[in-house]
């Protein structure tokens, strides 16, 4: 075999392999910066994508300090290499975006935050409703429900999350000391994407202004 066809054919192996498809394009794309904000792209061509940011960050769109999200809709791989994403008009069935797990009747009244990895999500600040602001480090707070004022309303603000508001409709955080591990969510966004593109490569989704990439997981 002669050189020239050596080449010729290691040339059509790498165009052949390294040419993105249908089939090779699914997968779990992360913001390397930020690996909680994915995009994962299923292969019944629908997609899910979560915005997740811990902080202020490199922005997936423009607006970095907008609240984390959730949306799904429908990738096309079209026939010049674009990725082309648009999310579902309307979500179907219910989404949690908080969960409280409670522990009734300790001897302190306590609050914790997480995110759906199990990673704390520190409190920004407290607002006393309805408008005295403390600053607060950390994703926790505790005191003695005997010390809380029981016409006092707080809210804790976080970046990324809507805030809560305690206290809510449980009649037992009136009368005693309770601990709250409190799960966050992402809400849903129908409609949120549309005729997004991305440049498909074989590790990698690119932006059109190739701001940022999406580097697929191992």
């Amino acid at each position: 075999m002669s050189l020239k066809t050596i080449l010729t054919f290691l040339l059509f192996f790498l165009t052949v392999s390294c040419k993105v498809t249908e089939n090779n394009i699914t997968g779990t794309y992360r913001l390397k910066e930020v690996p909680k904000t994915k995009l994962l792209l299923h292969k019944d061509n629908t997609f899910s994508f979560t915005k997740n940011f811990a902080q202020p960050g490199p922005a997936f769109f423009p607006d970095s300090t907008e609240m984390n999200f959730q949306t799904a809709g429908h990738w096309q791989l079209t026939k010049n290499g674009l990725l082309l994403l648009n999310s579902f008009p309307a979500a179907t069935g219910s989404h949690a975006t908080i969960a409280d797990s409670v522990q009734y009747n300790t001897s302190i009244t306590s609050f914790s935050f997480w995110d759906s990895y199990g990673d704390p999500v520190p409190i920004r600040f407290i607002k006393f409703l309805p408008a005295k602001i403390k600053f607060h480090r950390g994703n926790s707070i505790s005191f003695f429900i005997e010390d809380f004022n029981p016409k006092d309303t707080m809210e804790f603000h976080f970046y990324g999350y809507a805030p809560v508001k305690w206290p809510g409709t449980t009649p037992q955080d009136h009368q005693q000391n309770n601990t709250h591990r409190i799960t966050l969510y992402e809400p849903l966004r129908p409609g949120y994407l549309s005729n997004i593109t991305l440049t498909a490569g074989r590790k990698k989704l690119v932006s059109a202004d190739k701001s940022f990439a999406l580097v697929k997981s191992k």
